[in-house]
């Protein structure tokens, strides 16, 4: 059956016009530049979005509209009866409550949260939304539903792809490696890499806590002394390891659950391996310290 025969009707293509289709198109659009709310009381949509969300007023019609800078958009508020009715531009309007949301960071919905109290706009709903994203939702003196939303809802790369983006790579054949020591030299190898400054600083932070005068030590006490703290210090061993396992992906957990113990196993002495490599930035960070 011809394409002529599976769209009959007005959707019926000739086949001039499907070779035309295949014929490239201009850059699609990256960026929705303006979006517009519609509210019969302007004054109150003002003081809403401009005092409430914080917004700067960049246009104000008087009657019409009330435009509000957003980032690099811009939001229209428009009184729908003068927005239907106009002859300069094609007439828009909407009947009942619509949708918007704003991007915030995750860390500061509580604190809008707060905010909204304190300005008598009750929350009306919370969600909460895959790798940690978060919303939620109040109403605009009109009715319109107006949602705040973590700003990496919409985001095209994944946890896990954002995980392994930051890590330094390393050259390391591993082709050859039993599952486990390919793990150890794909992933832990890399994560301790990239939590260097921070495992180091706990590490002198634990030291200086224990008062033993670490950085008056010689060589070879510091490097006992670091043996000792890495393998006896439960709460610091604890700490460590959860960082290395907070920055695993949803596969390498799996991995990391199934071999468990010899993964703690092989992670311990690569950890004193980093602090005894890097034992003057240790003391200096000692020294600091009790400084």
């Amino acid at each position: 059956m011809g394409v002529e025969g599976l769209l009959p009707g007005p959707y019926a293509r000739s086949q001039s016009t499907l070779e035309h289709t295949r014929t490239p198109v201009p850059t699609p659009p990256r960026l929705v530049l303006e979006t517009s709310l519609y509210a019969a009381d302007l004054d109150a949509a003002e003081q809403f979005y401009g005092e409430v969300l914080g917004l700067d007023v960049v246009l104000r019609t008087e009657g019409n509209h009330v435009s509000f800078r957003c980032g690099a958009g811009v939001l229209h508020v428009f009184d729908p009866a003068a927005s239907r009715d106009r002859e300069s531009l094609p007439a828009h309007g909407a009947d009942g409550p619509v949708h918007v949301a704003f991007g915030v960071p995750t860390d500061q919905l509580a604190a809008w949260r707060r905010h909204f109290n304190r300005h008598d706009v009750q929350v009306e709903q919370t969600k909460q939304w895959a790798e940690g994203q978060r919303s939620l939702y109040v109403r605009d003196p009109a009715g319109n539903s107006v949602e705040l939303v973590s700003s990496t809802l919409w985001s095209t790369t994944s946890r896990d792809e954002r995980l392994r983006r930051v890590r330094p790579v390393l050259d390391l054949d591993t082709t050859e490696s039993r599952p486990v020591e390919r793990f150890q030299n794909e992933t832990l190898r890399p994560i301790l890499k990239l939590l260097n400054p921070t495992i180091l600083r706990l590490v002198a932070e634990r030291l200086s806590r224990y008062g033993v005068g670490f950085a008056d030590m010689d060589r070879t006490d510091q490097r006992d002394r670091l043996r000792n703290l890495i393998k006896e210090d439960g709460r610091l061993k604890r700490t460590l390891l959860g960082m290395v396992v907070g920055h695993l992906t949803e596969e390498e957990l799996e991995t990391y659950l199934a071999h468990k113990d010899e993964v703690r196993r092989r992670t311990v002495p690569m950890l004193l391996a980093r602090a005894q490599d890097q034992i003057e930035t240790v003391a200096e960070l000692v020294k600091e310290k009790g400084e």
